[in-house]
């Protein structure tokens, strides 16, 4: 698949680029589209340790030419249906992981920036390290003039970019909170479709975990329907959910149940809008956020949190 990656308004001569600019550019191609197609794969963007999927195939994108009109680089990749193996392709068979096989990594590229900026959109394929790198792309504009375009003769809609458009990504990043350990005791549930993901049944609910790639699979195969202790990171994302990146798999012990309540750090608009949903209250977020004066001690605040219960 041909690809062209525009650069209007830049002060550099038209057909030429800062050979640093282009380090930029392809680090961040690589790193977003290998983060978007992971958290596809496994619900999360970067995982910890060893890698136990090689990607190096897959994410190759060649640059093969550059034009004027401003600059135009001129990039080329493989479809995932190509570059793939099967063992990797039959991991991918969950209704919104069907289309990958048809992706590459730039349209990848091109899709979580879509996914960001989308007012619509539900921002299921977003994390914190993803939007990290979304954000980090900013480095790429040299000046507020310049405006970035890639384009695939419409197999894929275009994406434009300019410096304001960071200030929506930089606004949901800082709504996340930042990963953090934990440890959950509950029976773990197997998710079809793929083996790397499961359920722990908690004492206070279903929490949706991944497995490490330096978790074997087969460890965790004997516990499927059975109490463990898990330890892992967990990740959040938007609008409230998490998933929890599991690393260890305790046998369990005295104790242990201690563990099986779930950790929930929210922002003030992910408290409110859970309190929202869970007491079928009628008004939408936006009429509420934004329409206290700002001042109001914590224990106004909670009281505020209490009233939404009523």
């Amino acid at each position: 698949m041909k690809y062209e990656f525009k650069i209007e308004g830049s002060e550099e001569a038209k057909g030429a680029i800062d050979l640093q600019r282009i380090a930029l550019i392809a680090d961040s191609i690589r790193k977003i589209s290998e983060g978007a197609l992971q958290i596809r794969l496994k619900g999360i963007s970067i995982q910890k340790g060893r890698k136990m999927i090689s990607l190096e195939k897959a994410l190759k994108v060649s640059l093969t030419g550059i034009k004027e009109g401003s600059t135009v680089l001129c990039l080329e990749a493989q479809p995932f249906s190509e570059s793939l193996d099967r063992i990797q392709l039959d991991l991918f068979r969950q209704e919104a992981q069907i289309e990958i096989p048809k992706h590459t990594p730039v349209s990848m590229f091109i899709t979580a920036f879509h996914d960001a900026l989308d007012e619509e959109s539900n921002l299921e394929y977003l994390d914190k390290p993803l939007l990290k790198e979304l954000k980090n792309f900013k480095r790429a504009f040299f000046s507020d003039k310049e405006k970035v375009s890639i384009t695939n003769q419409g197999s894929i809609p275009q994406l434009e970019l300019t410096k304001s458009t960071f200030t929506r990504i930089k606004s949901i990043d800082d709504e996340l909170p930042k990963p953090e350990s934990i440890v959950l005791n509950g029976k773990v549930d197997l998710l079809h479709f793929s083996k790397f993901k499961v359920q722990i049944m908690t004492q206070e609910g279903t929490v949706n975990g991944t497995m490490g790639d330096e978790l074997d699979p087969d460890e965790i195969a004997r516990y499927w329907g059975k109490e463990v202790t898990l330890s892992g990171t967990q990740h959040y994302k938007p609008g409230g959910r998490n998933i929890v990146e599991i690393q260890r798999v305790f046998e369990p012990e005295a104790g242990d149940e201690y563990f099986s309540k779930k950790k929930r750090t929210e922002t003030v608009e992910q408290q409110i809008q859970r309190q929202l949903i869970e007491h079928n209250y009628q008004n939408k977020l936006s009429e509420i956020v934004g329409k206290w004066p700002g001042d109001e001690s914590d224990e106004e605040f909670m009281e505020l949190i209490k009233s939404l219960r009523k």
